[in-house]
């Protein structure tokens, strides 16, 4: 049984990797400027949300704080 097994796992495997480099061959990269736009755009969403939440953040910790909530 477990010698019948090991060539279907092997011949399934193989025509996973090979139906992967297909599809990586069809796939349409980026250019390295548009690379260098797209990372630039992530970063500042980062920014953007870290800052939005730091701020969220501190007026409810003033909130809080000023109306005793915890201490």
């Amino acid at each position: 049984m477990a010698s019948d097994e090991k060539p279907a796992v092997v011949a399934r495997g193989r025509s996973f990797i090979h139906e992967v480099i297909v599809e990586l061959k069809k796939t349409t990269w980026p250019t390295p400027k548009e690379a260098w736009r797209l990372t630039v755009v992530v970063l500042i969403v980062i920014v953007a949300v870290a800052v939005y939440v730091g701020v969220i953040d501190f007026i409810l910790t003033k909130l809080t704080v000023g109306l005793k909530l915890f201490k």
